[in-house]
């Protein structure tokens, strides 16, 4: 599937989507209008055995005979259903898979920020509920289309040829169904759409966030409706599918019960004509069954409308991935064996004319090791990300060895740069990939890593050892034993250039202990950034660079600090002063 131009809307997007198994889809297509046709020969074939029936003397020979035709016909149609069914269904995972496959590999090319921007609630519905909804239109829908077109033609070719009056009567259903289409879905419904969307993508979020916060939530004893966020996203949503159907249901049931009553007005009109010897009563049969009995795809094209509508717009949001603005490389620049790191008066902002960074300038020579301290929402996290690229600046650069990273190769830039958040994420997999994380890495090389991160004796300690799976299934491990795990990825990636962002965080004196000295042997000849919130492990470091409110507010050493940075001394005696904390009793 080509995405290189401005994606198609609406029902031509869903089609061009099915288009890339075609083949399959014209085979489910023929196969459903077959089957179509088929399930109405024993309905047509009544007409005749009314007619074998009142015949004088009755061939009771023909009556079996049509009878058996009328069984075979159904048994054959159900065949090519099942027939049909398994083509589009084969055809729909097939495309699903390729869609999904294609849209984790652009996620891969997509700005890191662009997935830190995105909540989890909006990623997981585009991901998952509106990539499963296609498989609804092509598996089922195109089918139930296909036949909704044929049959109708058909069957009233068919009959007109032997009633021209009764087969008007019985097109009403079609010109009602071109009549309430616009009320049903026009302008006011597709706003309404996008609205469902927005709103069901936050209350997604929501949910996400309310499970996650249900250990706070249950400490203090509150319930879903004291959690605000969760409660309202859910009360908007419900007031919105209100709204939505007190705004289509008018027209929709009006539809339906003319639908339901399209018996009436053929009965009507058949029973004149036969009254008035213009039609036998095979023939009053033949259209009170045919007549009324084609309306039942046309019932399916009705309901058809708004599930294109919903997965059209889902589709959108689906683009807005698959067709979203890749990060550009300049150039196609090899990074040599210089990895220091430079900040050249970098500005970044988030929102534009809010700058997180602005005019930002250090270095971090090569083989050293830098911190960035300073309070919350002062940049270091910021100015950590920029390095890998996460985002790109607004203004200046950030050099590697002299070279502007937009002009490095982004597989060769990750390839370089190492990060330990101090959020630690683990996959559901084994101990022994989480740690590999896709790296073609021996086993020897990662129980070496092991080793060096601290982590190989709790691991070892562990029912299935390395081969343990980790999750809900599997080991639990400490907050600290998985930033031990994260720690060896680090030391088995032994990338040049190390990021790590607190990454002694919410470990306990024992666990902070082990971290340290795995970091002793990950720090090794790396050119390092810290980010740090306890002054007293960054003491050592060859340059701490002290930042306020996105600016660099001043550079040096520890002790050069202590002397000349009224801020920095501040930060460390309030330091010393929280580790004389105590509590008296």
């Amino acid at each position: 599937m080509s995405h290189e131009n401005q994606p198609k809307s609406g029902i031509s997007r869903l089609l061009e989507i099915a288009g890339t198994k075609r083949n399959l889809l014209i085979v489910a297509g023929v196969l459903a209008v077959a089957h179509a046709l088929l399930s109405i020969v024993p309905y047509a074939l009544v007409y005749y055995i009314i007619d074998a029936l009142l015949a004088t003397p009755m061939d009771v020979e023909v009556v079996r005979l049509y009878i058996f035709r009328s069984v075979f016909a159904a048994v054959a149609a159900y065949v090519l259903l099942y027939a049909s069914g398994m083509a589009s269904h084969v055809a729909a995972f097939n495309i699903l898979y390729e869609l999904r496959r294609q849209m984790a590999d652009k996620l891969g090319r997509l700005p890191l920020g662009f997935i830190n921007r995105s909540n989890s609630g909006a990623l997981k519905k585009i991901l998952a509920d509106d990539v499963e909804r296609i498989e609804n239109f092509i598996a089922h829908s195109i089918p139930d289309l296909v036949k909704a077109v044929a049959l109708p033609v058909v069957t009233l070719g068919y009959l007109f040829t032997v009633n021209w009056q009764l087969a008007l009567t019985s097109c009403i259903p079609i010109v009602l169904l071109a009549v309430m289409m616009p009320f049903m879905f026009g302008k006011k419904f597709k706003a309404m759409l996008a609205e469902y969307h927005t709103s069901l993508e936050s209350m997604n979020s929501g949910i996400v966030e309310f499970v996650r916060a249900m250990p706070v939530i249950k400490i203090f004893g509150h319930n879903a409706e004291r959690f605000d966020k969760y409660s309202q996203v859910v009360h908007r949503f419900k007031q919105m599918v209100i709204a939505y159907n007190s705004t289509a249901s008018p027209a929709f049931g009006v539809f339906i019960s003319f639908i339901s009553n399209a018996t009436l007005p053929v009965l009507a009109v058949g029973l004149y004509l036969y009254f008035s010897n213009g039609i036998t009563l095979s023939t009053l049969f033949l259209f009170l069954i045919l007549g009324v009995g084609y309306i039942r795809p046309l019932f399916a094209l009705s309901t058809l409308g708004p599930q294109i509508s919903v997965i059209s717009h889902g589709v959108t949001r689906l683009d807005e991935i698959l067709f979203g603005q890749e990060q550009e490389t300049e150039g196609d620049a090899h990074m040599g064996m210089d990895f220091s790191v430079q900040f050249k008066n970098v500005s970044f902002g988030y929102q534009k004319h809010q700058y997180a960074l602005d005019n930002v300038s250090f270095e971090v020579q090569q083989g050293t090791i830098t911190a960035l301290v300073g309070p919350s929402g002062s940049g270091k996290s910021t100015a950590a990300q920029l390095v890998a690229r996460f985002w790109d600046v607004d203004s200046g650069a950030i050099l590697i060895g002299g070279q502007d990273i937009r002009k490095i190769r982004p597989e060769e830039l990750m390839r370089n740069v190492a990060f330990v958040f101090q959020d630690s994420f683990m996959f559901e997999q084994s101990i022994f990939e989480n740690i590999r994380m896709g790296m073609d890495r021996t086993r020897d090389e990662v129980i070496e890593a092991a080793n060096a991160a601290q982590c190989h004796a709790f691991i070892d300690r562990l029912p299935f050892g390395y081969d343990t799976p980790w999750g809900h299934s599997g080991a639990h491990l400490s907050g600290g034993e998985q930033q031990r795990i994260q720690l060896a990825r680090a030391i088995l990636k032994d990338a040049p250039i190390l990021v790590l962002d607190e990454a002694t965080a919410f470990s306990d004196p024992e666990n902070e202990y082990l971290i340290q000295a795995a970091l002793n042997k990950l720090l090794s000849n790396k050119t390092v950034i810290v980010i740090a919130h306890r002054l007293s492990t960054i003491t050592a470091c060859d340059q701490i660079v002290v930042m306020r409110q996105g600016a660099v507010e001043a550079k040096g050493t520890h002790e050069e600090l202590l002397a000349e940075c009224l801020m920095y001394t501040g930060m460390w005696h309030a330091h010393t002063r929280a580790g004389d904390f105590a509590l008296n009793y």
